[in-house]
């Protein structure tokens, strides 16, 4: 296989995307490089002039309204698509869901794009789409409990600060966010009936919906979305594990 691969960053904010090819400079020597277009139509040009092995993009949308992300998976099928963008994800849940994207991240500092950066070059590397359409090589959650969880499957690793605090089981009734809940109350000592409702961060159910199981399956999707909550960024993957990490503090504390 080519090392060579390309990433493909799409965003409105100039001095995001400068930032960003600032930080894929660093994987230079891996072979991989990347192209900025500062809106939705030039994203797409891009996409139909070159090869593009990851998408990182904002949420962007045509003239004729077509989130970026839809009308770039209808060009380009088998490309993991970053969604680094900072609305909510109840607001672009549909978007998401549509373009089959591979993570949903959502801003909250310039230091988020060290960590984007890391992950697209990643998925770029692969040569794979690890969509909602695709199965994982492996049939089954790596582990079944939480100590086997934290041993075996360390969170995503940019930074090394993420912890893994359950994992949710999709063979069982219980939803998601209420596992969410649950894990959150034991890790943080916070009664969940006291604590800020998740769904002032997200649709549960939706991302429930992006991450379960296709019926019938047992087989997982390679995807994660991360959002913040409270004081806390939380990861939540399609393998079930659920990690946590503390937010930046800003200069407003």
């Amino acid at each position: 296989m080519d090392s060579s691969a390309t990433v493909l960053h799409v965003d409105d904010d100039p001095d995001l995307l400068e930032l960003s090819e600032l930080s894929f400079e660093r994987h230079a020597d891996d072979g991989i490089e990347t192209v900025t277009a500062s809106n939705a139509e030039d994203g797409l040009e891009v996409l139909d002039s070159r090869s593009v092995d990851c998408i990182v993009s904002d949420s962007l949308r045509l003239d004729d309204d077509t989130a970026f992300i839809v009308a770039a998976r209808r060009r380009a099928a088998s490309i993991p698509i970053i969604f680094y963008t900072a609305k909510e994800w109840d607001a672009v849940a549909l978007d998401a869901l549509e373009a089959g994207i591979s993570e949903y991240v959502r801003k909250a500092d310039d230091g988020d794009v060290a960590a984007v950066v890391e992950r697209a070059s990643e998925l770029a590397t692969r040569n794979r789409t690890p969509t909602i359409e695709e199965e994982t090589l492996v049939e089954d959650r790596p582990c079944d409990t939480l100590e086997e969880a934290v041993d075996a499957f360390p969170a995503e690793t940019a930074d090394g600060t993420w912890t893994v605090i359950g994992v949710h089981d999709w063979q069982r009734d219980e939803e998601l966010g209420t596992t969410i809940a649950q894990v959150m109350e034991a890790h943080t000592g916070v009664d969940a009936m006291q604590a800020e409702p998740l769904f002032t961060s997200l649709d549960a159910e939706a991302l429930e919906t992006l991450l379960e199981p296709r019926p019938g399956e047992s087989s997982r999707y390679d995807i994660q979305v991360r959002f913040p909550y409270a004081k806390w960024e939380l990861s939540v993957s399609s393998d079930g594990f659920i990690a946590i990490r503390d937010l930046p503090a800003t200069g407003d504390e």
